[in-house]
C-alpha cells in the first residue's frame, strides 16, 4: 500500500512539473475544429503597422494579424482590418477576411485576437488569446479555432502573410502615417495643404479597400473640406 502511494505521488509530481514547463515555454495552441492543436514552431513580427503572430506544426499554419502593435482587443470579421488566417494540410487558405457563401453557412465571420502583454525582453515576446471562424475565398469551406493561446512568442521578424487580406491593414497603416504628418503640420505652415490632401487621399483609399460601415471615415473627409487653411 505504501509503495502504491509513493508511485501515485511520483506520477502527480511528474505531471505537475510537465504542466508547469509547458506553461512557462513559448507556445501557440488551441482547439482547431474541435481537436487540440499545438504549434511545433512559432514566431512573431511587426508589419503593416501591427503584429503578425505565426504558429505551425509543419502541416498546418495559423497566422494572427492585428491592425496595431500595442496590447489590446482586436475584433475579426466584417470590416475589421485585423485578420486570422489558416493554411491546412492541403494548402487551402482560410481567412476571416473572406465572407461565407450565404447558402453554405449561417456562421458569421467573427473572432478576436487579444494581445494581453508585450514583454520587453531580448528578443521581445508577446502573450495573448484568440478565437475565430474563417472561410475560403469562395466562402464554401470553413474552419474554427477556440480557446487559442499564444504565450511568450518571440518577436523576431521575417514573416510573410499567407493571403491577400492584409490590403486593408496596409491602407490603415497609410492613414496612420498621413495622420501623424497632418497632426504635426500647423495651418500656418506652407506644407499644410499638401499634408491635408495626403491625409484625405489615404482616407479615401482606405474606404475603397476596407469600406466605411459607420460612415466615420467620410465624416473626417468632409470635415477636412478643401484643405484650405
Amino acid at each position: 500500500m505504501k509503495k502504491i502511494a509513493l508511485i501515485l505521488f511520483a506520477l502527480v509530481t511528474i505531471l505537475s512539473c510537465g504542466e508547469e514547463l509547458q506553461f512557462n515555454s513559448p507556445a501557440i495552441q488551441g482547439n482547431y475544429n474541435g481537436n487540440l492543436w499545438k504549434a511545433s514552431s512559432y514566431a512573431a513580427d511587426i508589419d503593416f503597422g501591427g503584429f503578425l503572430v505565426q504558429g505551425t506544426n509543419n502541416i498546418e499554419t495559423v497566422q494572427l494579424i492585428t491592425s496595431n502593435d500595442t496590447a489590446g482587443v482586436y475584433e475579426l470579421g466584417g470590416e475589421n482590418p485585423s485578420i486570422a488566417v489558416v493554411r491546412d494540410q492541403n494548402g487551402v487558405v482560410y481567412s476571416t477576411g473572406n465572407d461565407p457563401d450565404p447558402g453554405f453557412s449561417l456562421y458569421p465571420v467573427e473572432g478576436q485576437i487579444i494581445v494581453e502583454s508585450v514583454q520587453d525582453t531580448n528578443p521581445k515576446t508577446m502573450t495573448g488569446t484568440f478565437w475565430f471562424y474563417a472561410f475560403t475565398d469562395d466562402g464554401m469551406q470553413t474552419v474554427n479555432f477556440n480557446e487559442g493561446v499564444f504565450h511568450n512568442v518571440p518577436i523576431v521578424g521575417g514573416l510573410v502573410a499567407l493571403d491577400n487580406s492584409t490590403s486593408c491593414l496596409q491602407a490603415t497603416q497609410q492613414v496612420n502615417i498621413a495622420l501623424a504628418v497632418f497632426n504635426t503640420t500647423d495651418t500656418t505652415m506652407p506644407e499644410y495643404t499638401d499634408a491635408c490632401n495626403a491625409y484625405k487621399t489615404a482616407l479615401i483609399d482606405k474606404i475603397d479597400v476596407c469600406g466605411d460601415p459607420d460612415g466615420s471615415q467620410q465624416v473626417i473627409i468632409d470635415d477636412l473640406g478643401d484643405c484650405i487653411p
